[in-house]
């Protein structure tokens, strides 16, 4: 898909009133109704022509009231509160071009999402941590559940967070993890935040349902695969994360027909936002089912917000997210003299040592599927918000991800290449802010 060109509608701060609502209360209610707002009409414009209006007593915004901010006090390996932010330089806000010089400020990174913007932005709407939505991850399970002797909760979940859930490799409803890719994706999109303990989520108040469609070893076949996409349907996901890829053989739908029948009931019969993984081979084509209609693919970039070197592009590239490792092209990627390695990883609680008990950091997590884990949780962000609609459709996310993406050469770490990054950089932040232009 072509990358959107459209200028996002959303201010550079989060407003102090909910945006594209106005509180009218009309001449002899004694209380107030919420009016819902036409796209592209301003919340103050609107106002002030509809306290005009005879028959309306009045008209103002729905203004935010907030606590103090509750940012992260996650403790990462440091165990001080806030450690986080010395590992997670994908969550961090930009510092856009500041961050090549000695006035970079604290705290940001080029490559990072901004997603304690979104955070607040969620909060201030009551809608925390993307509260209310439901999202799928079929993968290698996830390690939700403690069971005797060998499986061991991940201590940064919940075991709230979780809801059903089944495993097509196994024939079972536990569909725990043998492996840790299906557990540091999901930590990823929804660990526990502001615990003191661990690192953060993206969509940590969301509820995860864990389809286990891949082994052991990271591989799974086709049948299971579509098996576990209409499980997702069924369980009425929000949004399906895809941190999966088949090989060179599968070029088209006719190769993997069912995956692409139970796409097509999810997204176009179901209004599921699916979002799966670019590939990892640095090739100029993006793999199944990342290419097959209406699903979201998503390429990686660095913590310098270059393209990485394993990620793979072309016309079929959607978007780009944080995936980490090495740049595709290192004299072509500005550092951010952040101090971190240039080939930094995707940090995220998740097996550590032998067996499925031991959870730690592993610095070895690089990869699409890390990107698209991030597109996903930031998709929930998008539909938790409203920004787009209480029930926004499928494409209206797709788009409000696009809009607002960071494409500009000043926000990346190299110049802007929509073959490279597809719409740009994904902006947790700008996405949940407003309303983008043409969404």
């Amino acid at each position: 898909m072509a990358a959107f060109s459209q200028a996002p509608v959303a201010a550079a701060s989060e407003p102090d009133y909910v945006p594209g609502e106005v509180l009218v209360r009309f001449a002899g209610q004694p209380v107030s109704s919420v009016v819902e707002l036409p796209a592209g009409v301003g919340v103050a414009a609107a106002a002030q022509a509809l306290d005009r209006n005879p028959a309306v007593a009045t008209a103002v915004p729905d203004y935010i009231a907030t606590a103090a901010a509750a940012f992260p006090n996650d403790t990462g390996r440091s165990g001080a509160a806030g450690g986080w932010r010395k590992m997670q330089w994908n969550f961090l806000p930009t510092c856009a071009a500041l961050c090549a010089t000695q006035d970079q400020p604290a705290d940001t990174s080029r490559g990072g999402i901004d997603a304690p913007q979104a955070w607040k932005t969620l909060s201030n709407r009551g809608r925390g941590g993307a509260e209310g939505v439901r999202i799928a991850v079929l993968d290698t399970g996830v390690a939700f559940r403690s069971k005797e002797p060998k499986f061991r909760r991940s201590p940064d979940f919940s075991p709230k967070q979780f809801a059903g859930g089944y495993d097509f490799v196994s024939k079972s409803k536990l569909p725990l993890d043998r492996d840790g890719h299906g557990t540091h994706v999901t930590g990823t999109i929804a660990e526990q935040t502001n615990n003191k303990r661990g690192l953060t989520g993206l969509a940590y108040a969301a509820k995860i349902i864990p389809v286990r469609v891949l082994n052991a070893q990271g591989s799974g076949n086709a049948a299971d695969i579509a098996r576990g996409i209409r499980y997702a349907v069924k369980r009425h996901a929000d949004v399906i994360n895809l941190s999966l890829e088949f090989g060179a053989g599968v070029g088209d739908c006719s190769q993997v027909p069912d995956i692409c029948d139970a796409l097509k009931s999810a997204t176009l019969k179901n209004n599921i936002v699916a979002v799966a993984a670019s590939g990892n081979q640095g090739a100029s084509s993006v793999k199944f089912p990342a290419a097959a209609p209406r699903v979201i693919s998503v390429g990686a970039t660095t913590k310098d917000a270059c393209v990485a070197d394993y990620s793979n592009f072309g016309g079929g590239l959607d978007l780009v997210a944080p995936g980490g490792g090495a740049p595709r092209n290192i004299s072509s990627c500005d550092t951010d003299g952040s101090g971190f390695d240039i080939s930094a990883p995707i940090f995220q609680l998740t097996f550590n040592g032998p067996g499925f008990k031991r959870f730690g950091y592993p610095s070895d997590f690089r990869g699409t599927s890390m990107a698209t884990a991030h597109a996903s949780g930031v998709a929930a962000m998008v539909i938790a918000s409203r920004v787009v609609g209480k029930r926004p459709s499928r494409d209206a996310v797709e788009c409000q991800l696009k809009a607002t993406a960071r494409h500009g050469d000043a926000q990346l770490g190299q110049p802007f290449d929509s073959d490279l990054f597809g719409a740009g950089l994904i902006d947790a932040g700008a996405a949940v802010n407003g309303r983008a232009s043409g969404c």
